[in-house]
């Protein structure tokens, strides 16, 4: 998760059946605050429950440039959390799309 802090060009990370767990999680949340490039998460089938998934919605409340989080077949992250992500995601790509519009 520490090289993801760094990293300037990785664009999608894919951690399928890696068992990342919430501690796991944790770890990438934390290095997602200081990410710039990283656009896809994918942590479907990783033992996440809701302890790992509400560090990942802090992590995304200033992150600006993960628009897909990947989060099925993690049977323990709630409703309620999932809600959270798809907020803050889709107020990801509004802001995404508001600054290439401005490029133009």
């Amino acid at each position: 998760a520490d090289a993801l802090k760094c990293n300037s060009s990785l664009a999608v990370l894919s951690l399928m059946h890696n068992f990342v767990g919430d501690d796991g999680t944790r770890a990438l949340a934390d290095a997602l605050k200081d990410n710039l490039s990283l656009n896809e998460l994918i942590l479907d089938s990783n033992t996440v429950s809701d302890d790992g998934a509400r560090a990942l919605v802090d992590a995304l409340k200033t992150d600006l440039s993960l628009t897909e989080l990947h989060l099925e077949d993690n049977t323990d992250v709630s409703a309620d959390v999932f809600d959270d992500i798809k907020s803050l995601l889709e107020r990801n790509k509004l802001v995404r799309h508001s600054a290439f519009t401005a490029l133009r």
